[in-house]
């Protein structure tokens, strides 16, 4: 108590320029959020509609994955808004010049600053007064105010703070570019994420053309969003039709399979679910593996299903696996994960193209799933004509789809038997 009391008395010692008085809520203005466009479809989405002037936003990845591909190609167009000042510490001038060769990029108001330090940067601000600021990578970035060698935690922690001081300070939008460690985390044990405004994982397998940019974090919109690029040798693209790329394949239907709407935002995107049930031949605890899937909800629609439909699982392998590089989160995949688990195990493949939506509770119930009509009309467009979802939900009334409701997950497997044969 008598360290409160000497804090407040010492408050006189503060003039009254420096003292901040308490504000009434709504006596406060409410700020109107302006964007800007980097006229990349899939990079706006991913940021809720475009760049906020001033924020800070972090881009993390594998190294290859196309991190660096990614900001040069936004650093062109948002050069035909403003100016653009790129940091470099892992590639030198010619190398980055080569690249935006490939690529087909030109700009006049890109400005390169290549093996420099932040003492550097901010001289470089001062001089070019730009719009947008990139650092690739902020593991590079060293300051000599700072010991230690670059990319430890105290020297990423206050390069990083004067980064997001200049953003604020300056109205500038700056992005940076973090490493991912073994462990799957930016520069460590989450260093970086809560000093910044928003944060991107650019990810997708290095032999695979396709990439997602996932949203973890955004202070000024959903976490729900995703990007979807296609690389190719003249740099990346934006699908517009993400639902078609990842069921390209899905030509020729395998035991174990499925396909759910999800919502990513506020767009559906039909993604196949792939499983593969097989007899441990060792014996004692069997495997639960699962990529793109919480393992652990995994396990508890095993217990499920084990529980409800008499099948069992206790001397069986689980492998789960969602195509494309999606992560799945969402409850209302839990149907189509069911029937992909029962389909692998029971070696059965499902007749014409169906879709499954629903939230299985730990009792068997089927509990209704949210934006159902968008993801069926999604589903519509792409050819499919089955739908096997919540009985709470069946007065959903759309064209050329022919609902199949179910209360329960009993329901649910008598009517997956009269839809598939024996493979």
């Amino acid at each position: 108590m008598n360290e409160i009391t000497d804090q407040v008395d010492n408050s006189n010692e503060i003039s009254d320029e420096q003292r901040r008085d308490p504000v009434r809520l709504n006596s406060i203005d409410q700020e109107k959020i302006s964007r800007i466009n980097s006229d990349i479809k899939e990079f706006d989405r991913s940021l809720g509609g475009g760049i906020v002037p001033g924020s800070v936003i972090l881009i993390g990845g594998e190294p290859g994955v196309g991190k660096s591909t990614l900001l040069l190609e936004v650093s062109a167009n948002l050069s035909k808004k403003g100016k653009v000042l790129y940091y470099s510490g892992e590639e030198s001038e010619g190398q980055i010049k080569s690249r935006a060769d490939r690529l087909g990029i030109a700009s006049e108001d890109i400005f390169l600053l290549t093996m420099g330090d932040l003492e550097d940067l901010k001289i470089s601000l001062k001089k070019l007064s730009p719009e947008f600021i990139i650092i690739d990578s902020i593991q590079t970035l060293n300051s000599r105010k700072t010991g230690g060698f670059n990319g430890s935690v105290s020297k990423l922690r206050h390069v990083t703070s004067e980064l997001v001081e200049i953003a604020k300070s300056n109205n500038i939008a700056v992005f940076i570019i973090g490493h991912i460690t073994k462990d799957g985390q930016i520069a460590g044990p989450k260093t970086l994420e809560h000093m910044v405004d928003v944060v991107l994982y650019f990810q997708g397998e290095l032999q695979s053309n396709l990439k997602v940019l996932r949203v973890e974090k955004n202070r000024y919109g959903s976490v729900n969003e995703l990007g979807i690029f296609q690389m190719s040798a003249t740099g990346l693209t934006s699908v517009t039709d993400p639902s078609e790329v990842f069921l390209q394949k899905r030509d020729s239907i395998e035991p174990g399979t499925s396909v759910v709407a999800s919502m990513k935002g506020m767009r559906s995107i039909l993604i196949e679910i792939q499983a593969l049930v097989t007899e441990n031949p060792f014996g004692g605890n069997p495997r639960r593996m699962a990529i793109g899937f919480d393992p652990f909800r995994l396990s508890m629609l095993i217990s499920v299903i084990e529980k409800k439909l008499r099948i069992p699982f206790y001397k069986s392998d689980v492998f789960l696996n969602i195509t494309g590089g999606i992560n799945l989160k969402e409850t209302a995949s839990d149907l189509a994960v069911c029937s992909a688990l029962i389909s692998s195990h029971k070696n059965l493949v499902f007749r014409g193209n169906m879709v499954f939506l629903g939230e299985v509770g730990l009792t068997g119930e089927i509990r209704p799933v949210s934006f159902i009509e968008n993801r069926i009309k999604e589903a519509v467009n792409h050819g499919f004509k089955k739908f096997i979802i919540p009985k709470a939900q069946s007065d959903v009334n759309i064209k050329k789809a022919e609902i199949l409701p179910v209360s329960n997950i009993k329901e649910f497997y008598s009517i997956m038997r009269d839809f598939t044969n024996k493979k």
